[in-house]
């Protein structure tokens, strides 16, 4: 892709931007680049009547991201240059298609070799080499007088429908969620945040899902021991007592499934390359607060880092999971709200379908709960809260009810 192209293009034509937009990740551009089309991005969202960016706002949007007065000055130059290169939108738009083609047959290659969502990506791949221009891919859908049984059996099937565990919890949602959703697990320290994504991610391999882990917080190697307890259901001594009892159960719950990377801290070049490479059907961020999204300000740093979220589960149709941290508001606190979230109780929730709290008050941790809450639940829209025993030699959640 020639980012000088695909930005210039942008600046100058709303109409670009909207036939490219969807198809622009961070991958696909530098580290300044991509900073320059988030500001873009911002600019059409802010002013939805404009038609192309003024360079000069441009240039502020961008110079406010970045803290040292060197790399302001770096950013407005950059600004100028790219908005005064004289770039054609529709060779960008052909050349956009060409990249995309090439990256599809290299992952219809990797499902091919893997015995992997073999189906769906070579449908994407027909789809991609059949289509002449990106605007046959993102054309809106029109709808009028759909019948009630019609749409009954379209939002409601329960085929398709991935389960998240503990099953108590996946009975608040009805069922489970759909690829293409993005769920925030977030707690204080210590609250059991990776207990509830590991009994979340035995869950999905049960059910033959592929799960990608990308953790950046703990060792993996003590994450992915922990992962084994859950599978195997044999706390640490009993692991190494009997490995190989262990090791075959593990495998026997689904423990070939898992994908484990470790970053420090990560970028999202970097996780959209273990994606691309792996094509989960499940993603797991741990944390969302320590992935480097270029930007000193933690609060937005936070809120773009759950947007690339969502993008990468809309992008390739997997389900997100995130992982972030409860502020000082939640020390025992048992129901946990959006307001509990650290530095981001706005743009995080905004970004998501699911948000699942995890809290406890003294009462609770004398009883070994965690009470999980739901405070944002557009899956079905059931916004409760209810207690589940901790297992910690195991990292299970076991259901009360």
């Amino acid at each position: 892709m020639r980012e000088k192209h695909v930005l210039s293009s942008s600046i100058q034509s709303r109409e670009a931007f909207d036939a490219i937009a969807a198809h622009v990740g961070s991958t696909d551009l530098s580290e300044q680049g991509w900073i320059i089309w988030q500001c873009i991005e911002e600019y059409y969202n802010t002013d939805t009547a404009a038609r192309r960016v003024d360079p000069e706002i441009l240039a502020e949007y961008t110079a406010r991201r970045v803290s040292a007065d060197k790399h302001k000055s770096m950013f407005r130059d950059l600004v100028q240059d790219v908005a005064a290169f004289d770039a054609s939108p529709a060779n960008v738009i052909d050349d956009l298609i060409a990249t995309k083609r090439d990256v599809a047959g290299k992952r219809l290659a990797s499902a091919l070799l893997s015995g992997h969502d073999i189906d769906r990506v070579l449908s994407e791949y027909t789809t991609l080499m059949a289509s002449d221009s990106l605007g046959e891919e993102d054309a809106p859908e029109v709808r009028q007088g759909l019948a009630v049984e019609e749409l009954i059996a379209e939002s409601f099937r329960e085929e398709g429908l991935i389960e998240v565990w503990p099953p108590t919890l996946n009975a608040r949602l009805d069922g489970g969620v759909k690829p293409g959703h993005h769920l925030v697990v977030f707690a204080r320290p210590e609250m059991g945040k990776t207990m509830a994504v590991i009994e979340m991610m035995a869950g999905f391999v049960s059910q033959g899902l592929t799960v990608l882990y990308v953790g950046n917080e703990d060792p993996i190697a003590d994450v992915n021991m922990r992962i084994v307890n859950r599978l195997s259901l044999m706390n640490k001594f009993e692991v190494l007592n009997n490995p190989v009892e262990a090791d075959t159960k593990a495998r026997e719950a689904g423990y070939d499934l898992l994908i484990m990377a470790s970053l420090t801290p990560g970028t999202p070049r970097e996780i959209t390359a273990l994606i691309e490479e792996h094509t989960p059907d499940v993603l797991v961020l741990d944390q969302l607060k320590n992935l480097n999204m270029l930007n000193d300000n933690k609060v937005l740093a936070l809120e773009e880092a759950a947007q690339q979220a969502r993008q990468w589960a809309k992008r390739y149709s997997c389900v997100v999971v995130s992982v972030t941290q409860a502020g000082d508001s939640a020390s025992g606190k048992a129901v946990l709200d959006m307001g509990d979230m650290d530095w981001s109780n706005t743009g995080i929730p905004g970004a998501c379908d699911l948000i699942v709290g995890i809290g406890a008050n003294e009462r609770n941790l004398q009883r070994g709960e965690l009470v999980i809450s739901l405070p944002k639940n557009k899956i079905s829209g059931k916004h409760e809260y209810f207690a589940v025993l901790a297992d910690p030699s195991l990292s299970q959640l076991i259901p009360l009810d």
